[in-house]
This record gives C-alpha cells, sequence and structure tokens, in this order.
C-alpha cells in the first residue's frame, strides 16, 4: 500500500512538474514572440515631463478658465492609472483654479524608477510641488493615490492646503481586516508576478483591448468612454518599454499606505468622497476614514462606481467644488 502511494504521489510530481516547465517555456515563447512583433498604439501623450526628486515625471496641467486666486489642485493617480483618469474630471474643476495631475513613477509615462514605496512615492510628489512651483495646493488622491497624498500631508503639513482621499482609505488594508497590511509580496500573487509567467500573462491582456475593454466597463459604469480611442490611452503605457516589467514589479510589492495611527496623527484639513457601488471603498469605509482624519467633509455619488471620476465626471465635480470650497476655508493660514 505504501509503496503505490508513493508511486502514486512520485508520478504525479512528474506530470506536474512537466506541466510547470511546459506552461513556462510557452510562456517564454510567448514573450520572444512579443518582441518580434510588438503592438504598437498611435496615441497622443498631452502634457509635459519634470524632474521630481530625481523621477521623470509626466504631468499634465489644465489652466483655470476663470483664475480666482483659489490654491491649484493636485491629482495623484490610484494603481495601475495614469493622468488618463482624470482627463474628463480636470477641465470641470479647473474652472476657476489650476490643476495638474501627474503619474506616479513607474505608471503611465513616468519613468519606471524604484524603489516603488511610500517613501519614495511621497518624496516625488514633494518634489513635484517644488518643480512646478506650487505653494499649498489641495491634493486629491483617487484609490491607492490617497495614500501618498496622505503620506505627504503628513510628513509636510504646510506643504498642503488640504487633502481629498477619493475612493481609497489610504491604507494597506483589505475590507475590515486591519490586522495586517494587504496585498503582493508572497503566495500566490508573488508567483503570478514572476518571469516569464506574470509578463506573459499581462502582455497577452493589454495587447488586446477587449479585456481592458471589460476591465474598464466593469469599474466605470456606462458613462465611462470605451470607444477603441479610449482603450487605447488605458494600455498604451503598459505597451512601452519596460511598461509591464514595471507593473509587475509593483504588484509583488506589499500595498503602499498608512497605518490607522498615522491617519489619525494628520492634522490639515481632509475631505472624503466614494461611490456607492464601488466594492473597494463603500461608504461604510468611508465613513471610518473620516473618522480617523477627523473630518466631517464625506461625500458619496449614488450609484457610481469606482472610476466615477472618468465615467460620472460632471456628478463628480459638482461634489467635489464644495469640498474644495470647506478645504481652503479651514486651512490654517502658514506662518
Amino acid at each position: 500500500m505504501r509503496r503505490r502511494v508513493l508511486r502514486w504521489l512520485r508520478r504525479t510530481g512528474i506530470a506536474l512538474g512537466t506541466v510547470i516547465v511546459v506552461v513556462l517555456a510557452l510562456a517564454g515563447l510567448y514573450l520572444a514572440w512579443d518582441d518580434l512583433a510588438p503592438v504598437h498604439v498611435n496615441t497622443p501623450i498631452p502634457g509635459f515631463t519634470v524632474d521630481a526628486a530625481g523621477v521623470a515625471t509626466h504631468v499634465e496641467h489644465w489652466a483655470a478658465a476663470h483664475p480666482s486666486g483659489q490654491p491649484p489642485v493636485v491629482l495623484v493617480p490610484g494603481f495601475a492609472e495614469s493622468t488618463y483618469v482624470f482627463s474628463r474630471l480636470a477641465p470641470r474643476l479647473a474652472e476657476d483654479r489650476d490643476v495638474y495631475a501627474y503619474d506616479v513613477r513607474g505608471y503611465g509615462w513616468s519613468a519606471h524608477q524604484g524603489p516603488y514605496t511610500l517613501a519614495a512615492d511621497t518624496d516625488q510628489l514633494q518634489g513635484l510641488l517644488a518643480a512646478l512651483h506650487l505653494t499649498r495646493p489641495v491634493v486629491l488622491g483617487h484609490s491607492l493615490g490617497a495614500a501618498i497624498a496622505l503620506s505627504l500631508a503628513l510628513r509636510d503639513p504646510g506643504a498642503v492646503t488640504g487633502v481629498v482621499a477619493a475612493n481609497g482609505d489610504g491604507t494597506p488594508y483589505f475590507g475590515a481586516d486591519r490586522s495586517q497590511a494587504g496585498g503582493g509580496g508572497s503566495g500566490l500573487r508573488t508567483l503570478l508576478t514572476l518571469p516569464p509567467l506574470g509578463p506573459a500573462v499581462v502582455t497577452a491582456v493589454v495587447r488586446h483591448r477587449d479585456p481592458i475593454r471589460r476591465l474598464v466597463a466593469s469599474q466605470c459604469g456606462p458613462g465611462c468612454p470605451t470607444d477603441d480611442r479610449a482603450i487605447d490611452r488605458w494600455r498604451a503605457p503598459f505597451l512601452a518599454p519596460g511598461g509591464v516589467g514595471a507593473f509587475l514589479a509593483i504588484a509583488r510589492q506589499p500595498l503602499i499606505g498608512l497605518t490607522d495611527d498615522q491617519e489619525r496623527a494628520i492634522r490639515v484639513p481632509t475631505a472624503v468622497f466614494s461611490s456607492s457601488e464601488d466594492r473597494s471603498f463603500d461608504h461604510t469605509q468611508a465613513l471610518a476614514t473620516a473618522a480617523r482624519l477627523h473630518t466631517g467633509l464625506v461625500a458619496e455619488l449614488p450609484g457610481a462606481r469606482h472610476l466615477a471620476l472618468l465615467g460620472e465626471p460632471d456628478e463628480v465635480a459638482a461634489a467635489l467644488h464644495p469640498q474644495l470650497a470647506a478645504l481652503v476655508a479651514q486651512a490654517t493660514p502658514r506662518r
């Protein structure tokens, strides 16, 4: 009996090993083919590049339509996002103030340059404000970008007028279990991001529009642009040299974020924005975030999803304008 069990285990191990070798070989062959026949996406890259703390950083600027002396707004995109995610919202926020958006290192058209840590991302944002000569802007972080915005507020309160945490709580936690940092760094997720399997899977996805179209539609809703030109804006940075590698390097890391106690220590004016149909950041989480940040400025957009800022820009702008005005009113003048 024991011999039969050992024989079965040995055969199973050989079969499993063979499957793994074949899968890895096919992944390697796929990547070699992709190198020989890459997909080229002809999409515009609006904006300009500045040096932000040693990182070549892609920036877009929307000048105020009717300047009013209000502090500028700086928009920080989230995980796997670029400035494109703000392309419909930013002009609506720029009615009375300058608005800037930038690509966080490793994403979009900024340099694929580590380390991919919260401290380094905060350095980049701080360097960006210096490079653009921006004085105490309001910083809005979307999704994971909220962590970077709040991190700067914690590090240098005098650098910002206020912070909006939009569709994200600024922490690395998932759900109600706040005992451990979530995401990346171990287990199946790490295995699936290692070469050649990880690069092959991501490359296969971004080579085609339909998977991206379905993903965007599921997070954005019916108002989101999903034509070929819009989808190409999403996938073009990943198809650029080094884009997939940078994405996977970030995905292997633990999620960036502040602890609950660090958020409680933030003393600049803050606001929280959420979407009622956002499964990654619901109303309960928004209220808990607001409590940690000591703010009563909480807005929720009914029927909206995680990418409401792209799918419903008019409604999001209408919700954010009062928050921006309140943050400016609450801000303590810098001495």
